[in-house]
């Protein structure tokens, strides 16, 4: 078990359980998610993209004769990239069909890439469309109109070059109709004149001829295939997504758990061994089972062997709801199995529930025999061998009472001698300080811990309030375990016979005793 930043304690034994327990619900649903993509990508409406190349060389340097000649600036691949998606280029490309799609709907249907050369690039363009031929018609149209668009680039430095001449040509002329010009002046206009004639010949024809750095490379093709949508690889994605989460949430599921999970896990908390173990049940009035009862009596034999009789047990738990009465009664049940004379003591003042159990209504009860030291210690005869001393009345200050009285109580009993073995259901540590009072005077405490309900930052602050006031713990009993669970017994004993569904119980299935105490 690995404890993570923020008190997020992951148990990755538990996780691969939970994965081996559930993995074939998430396999089904991955392969019910992978089906449904799958034939949900059949009816979608195929989309195939055609593809033109273009060669982006660097323009030729050539010797024409004028010391000015422009010349247009060659482009990158990223301003052909930005060319292509123009309003200028698009619209020529869609031509007389701009109406039925907007320059904006169009362009999402375009991709544009470059591979970048030392002399030279290769642009890509590639449309996308439901329609083959109409996806290689309109690549190539694009492909076209980005020529032609570099094209007129060029042209147009030869253009501008050739209407400056033009106008110098027209200043030289009017000046050469003065009459008031030099007969030196005059010849070297016209000589003027001579070579801008010249020049503007060899512009005129270069801007005629010129041409961009683009130069088809690829027309486009007819595809045969679309590229969407893949049903197959859809489906074989959507999968291993769905797979993916699914882990991702047992991950979160574990790391979000604030409860005890396991046997194994309450031992690695507290440092206590496992005593005993009961399986979870179904149905009210269940009664735990004999055999995980008997375990538990012989464990708790073992660990009391110094003691002398009669052995006071007090059973308590962290907090509410994790079964301890139930235990209690069982343990009592076991002794009683044996022929031990066995008292079973309600000390829970607060919530007393034992007199319900074995339908006791009136009579000598506990709180009495502790107010009057010279009440006897009368108990009343519930089943062969055990006996119960409940609580029936309520008590304004139990924890009081059991400071004041309690170690005489004791007292008595152990001088009476006549139960071999003593049981005391006692309130849970972290609700009260009943028990903290209890358990310094009685030869053990056990703590039931029940699974998936006692949270693993109150076990541990419960032994440990145990621990510093002296009390003796002589280790966990663990409840609520599912079958085939456990340290102590494997599902081929007690728990085969009380198999569950993996679920918690509801309100109406839950044994009172077992899961309320």
């Amino acid at each position: 078990m690995r404890e993570l930043p923020g008190l997020i304690r992951v148990d990755f034994n538990e996780l691969a359980k939970q994965l081996w327990r559930y993995g074939w619900l998430l396999l089904l649903l991955c392969a019910g998610v992978t089906l449904a993509v799958y034939f949900f990508s059949r009816l979608q409406t195929p989309v195939y993209q055609a593809t033109a190349r273009l060669l982006a060389a660097q323009p030729t340097a050539f010797s024409s004769g004028l010391n000015s000649l422009p010349v247009a600036s060659p482009l990158d691949s990223q301003a052909y990239r930005e060319a292509a998606l123009s309003s200028q280029v698009l619209k020529e490309t869609l031509g007389g069909s701009q109406g039925r799609e907007t320059l904006e709907q169009f362009r999402r249907r375009l991709r544009v890439r470059t591979v970048e050369g030392r002399q030279s690039s290769i642009v890509i363009l590639s449309v996308r469309d439901n329609d083959p031929a109409r996806a290689a018609r309109l690549a190539n149209e694009w492909a076209d109109a980005l020529r032609r668009w570099d094209d007129q680039r060029v042209r147009g430095s030869f253009s501008r070059y050739r209407v400056s001449l033009e106008a110098q040509l027209r200043t030289v002329q009017a000046d050469l109709e003065r009459s008031a010009n030099s007969p030196e002046r005059r010849e070297g206009l016209r000589s003027l004149q001579g070579s801008l004639l010249r020049d503007l010949d060899l512009v005129r024809a270069l801007e005629q001829g010129a041409t961009g750095q683009l130069s088809l490379l690829d027309l486009a093709e007819v595809p045969l295939r679309p590229v969407a949508p893949r049903p197959l690889l859809n489906a074989l994605l959507a999968g291993m997504l769905t797979l993916a989460l699914g882990v991702l949430l047992f991950v979160l599921r574990e790391a979000l758990v604030r409860t005890v999970r396991s046997s194994e896990e309450a031992m690695g908390l507290t440092g206590l061994q496992v005593l005993g173990e009961f399986p979870r049940l179904l149905g009210p009035g269940r009664e735990l089972p004999k055999e995980a009862a008997s375990y538990l009596r012989t464990y708790v034999n073992r660990g009391l062997m110094s003691e002398d009789d009669p052995k006071i047990v007090a059973v308590t738990s962290p907090e509410a709801k994790d079964g301890k009465s139930s235990v209690a009664i069982a343990l009592a049940r076991a002794y009683a199995r044996t022929g031990k004379r066995t008292l079973l003591i309600d000390l829970d003042l607060h919530r007393p529930v034992l007199h319900e159990e074995f339908g006791v209504k009136s009579g000598p009860d506990v709180v009495s025999v502790l107010r009057d030291p010279l009440f006897g210690v009368a108990a009343h005869q519930v089943e062969r061998g055990l006996s119960l001393l409940p609580c029936l009345q309520s008590v304004d200050d139990p924890s009081g009472l059991l400071s004041q009285q309690l170690r005489p109580f004791l007292r008595r009993l152990r001088e009476a001698g006549e139960w071999d073995t003593i049981v005391i259901d006692t309130p849970p540590v972290l609700a009260v300080t009943d028990t903290l009072v209890v358990a310094p005077q009685v030869s053990g405490v056990l703590v039931v811990v029940s699974v998936g309900i006692t949270s693993r930052r109150g076990l541990r602050v419960a032994v440990d309030n145990l621990t510093r006031i002296g009390a003796q713990v002589l280790g966990l009993v663990v409840n609520q375990l599912r079958p085939g669970e456990g340290v102590l017994v494997t599902s081929k004993g007690y728990f085969g016979r009380y198999e569950a569904p993996l679920r918690r119980p509801n309100s109406q299935e839950q044994d009172p005793l077992h899961t309320q105490w």
